[in-house]
């Protein structure tokens, strides 16, 4: 069982290689040297927002995809 867990996790290591590195990772890495970025995210909680905002996403999407498939098994017009 470690033998097919060390071979999937080599064959995911070569396909993870093929993707580009992001072009962000500098500036990341400079915003998280900040001294007081976390006082900032203390009053504005933006981790919050963007796990609010991917819910909320996500269900705007289902609602969607189930209008689509609605539609086209002629549940609805």
């Amino acid at each position: 069982m470690l033998d097919m867990k060390n071979l999937l996790d080599q064959f995911l290591q070569g396909v993870l290689s093929l993707f580009p590195l992001s072009p962000f990772r500098e500036v990341i890495q400079e915003l998280e040297s900040l001294p007081y970025l976390g006082y900032i995210n203390w009053f504005v909680p933006v981790g919050d927002f963007v796990k609010i905002g991917t819910v909320w996403l996500a269900a705007i999407a289902v609602y969607y995809a189930w209008s689509i498939i609605a539609r086209w098994i002629k549940l609805i017009s």
